[in-house]
């Protein structure tokens, strides 16, 4: 049904009498399908969500407008079933697409999406799926998407004594090795399998999609530092900084989305990590735990490191192994100069490297000294930025963003947090494609 005929049909069902309050009551209603994007995560994208028949049905129109807020177009083929646990009409408004039950002779049940969504992925759905069976048009459309190798994504939930069925997860096990197929994991909660938040499966989603599709041959993976250090004074007080985190929240968001695997150590933050899937997240909020980690890691996994750990310039000289009395009229601390951990050579062998610095000059000054870091460390790309925006709450955070190209330099203003994340990610992605460009001239 379209946007018109739905408007008509609820302004006819309220039995307005106004002519002007109808017109207006379905121009509200259009608008009301309409979402605000976040990203191009999932642009040009366009997923089939095929619903089954359980209750975390109920969460399809929450996640079908979270993936379009990441510019994926969304369309429901589902299964009578799923009818029981959620309205058509709620599936409607939240793709703006016509929902399919039934194929027509206009052939729905052959796939022309770029991905499919399984969820609620039920075992009875899962057990077709992996046997071949066309039972109604969800099913038939899940094995067109899967004789033509698309993406598809099963999001299982269930009851706990159903996932540890031997044969549900033998039907799991044969989906997993054919060509394109995957499976998210459960939030596991109250002896069952549910689904993880929208937003959080949602960039799950994307990392899929665009793993497969940017990296089908090599997957890429990053090392990402963030947050504030702390150097201990006795085993309860410590000297720290004011960084979030946020900044490299925010870049690990977009690296993920966009397909690369990931590995971060955070120091403290001031909001969670958001708990995407497989993802290696390690927290050391203490400097020396994560210079000695640093020191050990093995850079040939790695393909970028994006250095952004507000370290500590200063660390004390003596660490007290018992509290400092609080009795103390005067307390006298000796400060030492701390090693820098971009200094590590380990990390120098890593082939992208990416790092930010914090002045409290004017920019001309921070550039200045911006690019001179860049040259002592043979950094590929530097996020400046002036302490006066970056801790003043009433100023969005913004800075310039050198990036640097076969000596060839490039500056870009930024303005918030998303536009320099999407700028370390562009920039990344530069550098693959240079160094891809080198080798086969090679």
């Amino acid at each position: 049904m379209n946007q018109g005929k739905l408007a008509k049909k609820i302004a006819t069902a309220k039995n307005f009498e106004n002519k002007k309050s109808v017109k207006k009551m379905s121009k509200d209603i259009m608008e009301d399908t309409s979402v605000t994007i976040n990203s191009q995560f999932l642009a040009k994208t366009k997923i089939t969500i095929i619903g089954g028949g359980g209750i975390a049905a109920i969460e399809l129109p929450r996640l079908a407008r979270e993936l379009r807020r990441n510019g994926a177009e969304i369309q429901f083929c589902i299964t009578e079933n799923c009818l029981k646990f959620i309205g058509i009409e709620s599936l409607r408004w939240a793709s703006r697409n016509e929902v399919i039950i039934n194929p027509s002779g206009l052939a729905e049940h052959i796939c022309t999406s770029d991905a499919i969504v399984v969820s609620p992925a039920t075992a009875d759905l899962i057990a077709k799926a992996s046997n071949g069976i066309c039972s109604d048009g969800a099913t038939t459309l899940l094995q067109s998407a899967l004789g033509q190798k698309k993406t598809i994504i099963f999001c299982p939930t269930m009851h706990e004594s159903l996932s540890n069925s031997p044969f549900v997860d033998e039907n799991k096990e044969k989906l997993k090795n054919i060509e394109g197929v995957y499976f998210t994991a459960p939030r596991q909660e109250e002896g069952k399998d549910k689904l993880p938040a929208p937003d959080i499966l949602a960039i799950n989603i994307a990392h899929i999609i665009n793993k497969r599709k940017l990296f089908p041959d090599n997957s890429k993976k990053v090392l990402i530092t963030l947050g504030g250090t702390r150097a201990l004074l006795d085993p309860v007080r410590c000297i720290t900084n004011l960084s979030t985190g946020n900044l490299g929240i925010e870049v690990a968001k977009v690296f993920y989305a966009m397909g690369i695997d990931l590995t971060l150590l955070t120091a403290s933050t001031t909001k969670d990590v958001p708990k995407y899937e497989n993802i290696q997240c390690i927290n050391l909020p203490n400097y020396s735990d994560m210079f000695e980690y640093l020191k050990e890691i093995n850079e040939n996994k790695y393909n970028g490191i994006i250095h952004l750990v507000a370290g500590s310039d200063f660390i004390p000289k003596s660490l007290s192994h018992s509290k400092i009395s609080s009795k103390n009229e005067t307390l006298r601390i000796d400060l030492v100069k701390a090693e820098k951990i971009i200094d590590l050579e380990n990390l120098a062998k890593i082939p992208y490297k990416a790092g930010a610095k914090l002045t409290s000059g004017d920019q001309e000054d921070g550039l200045k000294v911006s690019y001179e870091l860049i040259r002592k460390k043979n950094l590929d790309a530097l996020l400046w930025s002036s302490s006066n925006t970056a801790w003043d709450k009433k100023a969005e955070h913004s800075g310039v963003f050198i990036h640097i190209d076969d000596g060839n330099k490039k500056e870009t203003s930024v303005n918030g947090k998303k536009e320099m994340a999407l700028q370390f990610y562009f920039s990344f992605i530069n550098f693959l494609e240079n160094r891809k460009l080198k080798k086969q001239k090679a």
